[in-house]
């Protein structure tokens, strides 16, 4: 068989062995969402593995306006198939300007909450998540005091509300990369956050220490003891990614990020010189060619961190993103 045909089966197809373990779920499953034919079909193929929809397709202005819709397709298919939409809400386009202009003014902050309760009971959602970043640290209490505000009205009106927050391994600002606590991890405070939301998703991607996967797996579990130590294990939803990174290894730069389309497609081009390995440390993929190697999810890596949110209680966990995930990954989560 030829090698590229031995990378689909591996990479596209299915691990029995897993599936077994983890087809009967008692986590919730949250699919992030972008606008776009792959995501949507995906969407509509796997309506067993998903019991949240969230789509990122909201955001506030500086005058607290709230502008953004999802589909009426997805709306119609997840109310046939009891599937519960939490939209993301964004400030602006990630705008320190617009985080700024809502949590300074509570005017603003009132009105931008009061339009979330009229959004969500015209749409039939399930409530809403805050996906505010990068925020300065210097709002941590403003931020905080935002959500509690948004929680109260929010299930008042019998609405949930999670909050998306970067992941922390630690409270000193020096175990993270120069200028990221004050820039971007700070301005999250579990313990007050978790008292008001009714989860928080772990951003628990993007490993800011990484020079490999897209999250190292020791680096994933200092996440989780984290966030236990300030949050409760059922108000925790631990953030998966479902894309991969591509390094150069003569510069050590990363070079390429994409899902698994543009993933089978550059290891087809590389068919003849690509070398696959599973890292039992990293609990991760890879594939080599020439001076690249690319670290991407599939179901063994995805089974390996669903194992670590069932042994640890959590809630369950948040997927970035339909779209970009191997099917293989479905034999590991679907119902």
């Amino acid at each position: 068989m030829k090698k590229y045909s031995l990378l689909v089966i591996f990479i596209l197809g299915t691990f029995f062995v897993f599936q077994d373990a983890y087809a009967a779920t008692s986590y919730t499953r949250i699919f992030y969402y972008r606008q776009s034919p792959a995501a949507q079909q995906d969407f509509f193929n796997h309506a067993n593995a998903i019991d949240v929809l969230a789509p990122q397709t909201y955001s506030f202005t500086a005058s607290g306006t709230l502008v953004g819709s999802t589909s009426p397709a997805i709306r119609v298919f997840a109310a046939a198939h009891n599937i519960r939409i939490m939209p993301l809400v964004t400030n602006g386009a990630f705008s320190q300007q617009v985080t700024e202009a809502l949590l300074d003014n509570p005017i603003i902050e009132n009105v931008a909450i009061a339009a979330l309760v009229t959004e969500a009971k015209k749409e039939h959602y399930w409530g809403w998540q805050i996906d505010f970043e990068p925020m300065n640290a210097l709002y941590r209490q403003k931020f905080s005091a935002f959500v509690a505000n948004a929680a109260t009205i929010l299930h008042t009106n019998g609405l949930i509300l999670s909050v998306a927050v970067v992941a922390h391994t630690s409270d000193r600002p020096a175990d993270y990369p120069a200028g990221f606590w004050q820039s971007t991890a700070g301005v999250f405070d579990y313990t007050t956050l978790a008292k008001s939301a009714d989860f928080l998703s772990i951003m628990s991607y993007d490993d800011p220490l990484s020079h490999g996967p897209v999250v190292a797996y020791p680096w994933l579990k200092k996440v989780v003891a984290y966030a236990l130590t300030h949050v409760p294990a059922a108000k925790i939803s631990l953030g998966i990614p479902l894309y991969y990174w591509q390094w150069n290894n003569r510069t050590g730069r990363r070079i390429g990020i994409g899902g698994a389309t543009t993933l089978a497609r550059s290891i087809k081009e590389h068919a003849k010189s690509a070398q696959f390995g599973y890292s039992s440390y990293e609990a991760e993929s890879f594939v080599r060619f020439g001076y690249t190697t690319i670290w991407y999810e599939n179901a063994r890596s995805i089974a390996t961190k669903i194992a670590l949110i069932k042994k640890a209680g959590l809630a369950g966990f948040s997927a970035w993103r339909l779209g970009l995930e191997p099917s293989a990954i479905y034999t590991v989560v679907e119902k």
